[in-house]
């Protein structure tokens, strides 16, 4: 597997320049350098489950959560990813710097990984089923929720869950990797929200606005020039980044 070592914004950017011209390209950030490229329902503590039965019996139950229900499971399976339930996709980005959010977001004493897929194979949901799925083939959702849409986000069905992305990918596709080194993760959070790239911007709720503002007001020392945050919080969130508390 190719591997980039970054320890700078440019060094980040020269890595993520060759990626630029091929639109193939997806990409996911691991904050610790140990963790597999696995869906959830074919990790450890879910191993050996029947992740469809599990996945018709939670499919019951969220219908009294969804205004308008999904036409086919593709829909659902998408939305029940992202609300948590452990199933046999997998997150990935068009964003290569939305990824780096994600490697470095949360503090831990590693590297941090982006992860570049080249993955050859598209799902036509139209044509097949999830739970027919074999290999692994790539799935953009038609906007089950706004988190998805912000993040530029999509992902990879996998037909053995239970296997890592390496070892069941086509020999047509890439799969490379971008070393964050744990130095630089720190710094790249505070560069990464100069560009636009933070909880606000990619959680679009009151969630994401919060953790925002507690991020910046904790981090308040970072910035050599300091404003009322009311006057920030007027201006359009995603210069909300330059300035602190």
């Amino acid at each position: 597997m190719k591997e980039h070592s970054v320890d700078s914004f440019n060094r980040l950017h020269e890595a993520l320049t060759q990626y630029r011209k091929d639109n193939r390209w997806l990409f996911r950030g691991h904050s610790n350098s140990k963790w597999i490229l696995m869906p959830k329902a074919g990790r450890k503590e879910f191993a050996g489950i029947n992740d469809e039965r599990q996945f018709r019996a939670w499919k019951r139950r969220a219908v009294e959560f969804i205004s308008l229900p999904f036409e086919d499971d593709w829909g659902w399976l998408a939305i029940a990813q992202h609300h948590g339930l452990a199933t046999r996709l997998l997150d990935w980005t068009f964003n290569p710097l939305a990824a780096a959010f994600f490697a470095v977001s949360e503090k831990a004493d590693t590297e941090a990984i982006v992860f570049a897929y080249r993955c050859e194979a598209v799902i036509e949901p139209d044509k097949v089923k999830p739970f027919d799925v074999n290999g692994v083939a790539k799935f953009k959702p038609m906007g089950v929720a706004p988190r998805i849409i912000r993040q530029g986000g999509l992902f990879t069905i996998h037909g053995n869950p239970e296997r890592p992305l390496d070892e069941v990918m086509e020999k047509t596709d890439v799969l490379e990797k971008i070393i964050i080194n744990h130095s630089y993760r720190n710094e790249l959070m505070y560069e990464l929200s100069h560009y636009g790239i933070n909880r606000a911007t990619l959680f679009p709720d009151l969630d994401g606005l919060s953790a925002h503002v507690n991020w910046i007001t904790a981090n308040s020392k970072y910035w050599s020039v300091t404003s009322e945050i009311e006057d920030d919080i007027e201006d359009d969130i995603g210069g909300f980044h330059s300035c602190a508390i």
